[in-house]
């Protein structure tokens, strides 16, 4: 993920430095920064969501009683585990599909199918942190409800 990060630096300061001083940008900047940061940002998917590092909205957690929070916060984890693990499955099947077409990036031939398995990958180790954290808002609940 930080050498994705540092990649897509490295590559944008030589892009402007040979533009503006040189007269002749980088060919295929555009390309490898839009592989670059996705790399980056499903990289960092299973990190965050392991480390409970997404946005939350917690607009009515101060006027809901406390139960029906915990039960939110675990049916959301719920619902979120769900929607990453179909997004996982459909960014595999693409992978599958541009690995048949041989699909590759225009300027630099660069091919697809693996950023989509990659991609694919990085989304379904989010699944399991995600069913972890709607675990743990259950037992919370199901504690709370003993007392």
């Amino acid at each position: 993920m930080a050498l994705a990060l540092a990649a897509m630096v490295v590559v944008t300061v030589v892009d402007v430095t040979g533009r503006y001083l040189l007269n002749a940008p980088l060919p295929g900047t555009y390309e490898l920064v839009g592989l670059l940061l996705a790399v980056t940002v499903f990289a960092a998917l299973p990190l965050a969501t392991l480390r409970r590092e997404h946005v939350v909205v917690d607009v009515l957690d101060h006027v809901l009683p406390r139960r029906l929070v915990v039960l939110q916060a675990g049916s959301t984890a719920l619902f979120a585990a769900t929607a990453l693990g179909a997004l996982a499955w459909q960014l595999w099947v693409r992978g599958g599909r541009l690995a048949l077409d041989n699909a590759a990036t225009n300027l630099l031939a660069i091919p697809l199918a693996p950023l989509a398995f990659f991609m694919a990958i990085c989304t379904a180790l989010a699944v399991p942190a995600m069913l972890a954290m709607a675990a743990a808002s259950f037992r919370v609940r199901l504690a709370a409800g003993t007392h």
